[in-house]
């Protein structure tokens, strides 16, 4: 571009100029117009670089289909609409692009989600079926015991007493209750090794 001064005060001149090709016209109307215009696409977009490119864009196509500009209407008011028209379908494309970017981060999450359903509920299934196995196995390991121990075990376990309640309720030592417990842990544990094995 060139660095002669161009008075764009008059319309019709400076578009006439611009039609004819004069660059020092194109410098001086660029000059004048992309700050405003940034501004203005900027409040569109709420974007200053996406502002700047689509300023760019008008005055490149201002200059690249400056044959078909018209010297009897305003040039700020066709940059004006130009810039809003391009803003706009910009905003347009930008808010296309991340709807789709939304779906894909969706559609991924959901089969994400999907599987860890699927192989949840099968995790799940096999933990209830295991639980109810050992269950079992406790109930018939429990069953196998001695009266009293039966009594001791069920209490501590199932009822949660402490064992000075137990050996109270029982008329026994808390430390026979302690020895009962101990010796049905190791039954109980033989048990349930031999019902695990089998799996």
């Amino acid at each position: 571009m060139g660095n002669n001064f161009f008075d764009i005060s008059d319309n019709e001149t400076t578009v006439k100029a611009l039609k004819a090709g004069n660059e020092a016209a194109f410098e001086a109307v660029y000059m004048r117009y992309a700050r405003p215009l940034r501004a203005y696409a900027g409040k569109i977009l709420k974007d200053g670089e996406l502002a700047f490119e689509v300023v760019q864009e008008v005055f490149v196509a201002v200059w690249e289909k400056r044959g078909g500009l018209d010297a009897g209407k305003p040039l700020r008011h066709y940059l004006l609409r130009a810039v809003h028209n391009n803003a706009l379908r910009m905003l347009r494309a930008e808010e296309a692009r991340r709807r789709r970017e939304g779906e894909v981060v969706r559609e991924r999450e959901e089969q994400e989600n999907r599987e860890a359903r699927n192989g949840g509920g099968e995790r799940k299934a096999e933990e209830w079926e295991e639980r109810e196995e050992r269950a079992v196995a406790v109930k018939k390991a429990v069953e196998g015991l001695p009266e009293q121990s039966r009594r001791v075990v069920r209490m501590s376990y199932w009822e949660e007493k402490k064992n000075g309640e137990i050996a109270e309720l029982l008329g026994i030592s808390v430390r026979t209750v302690e020895s009962i417990l101990y010796k049905a842990k190791q039954k109980l544990g033989q048990a349930l090794k031999k019902s695990w094995g089998r799996h």
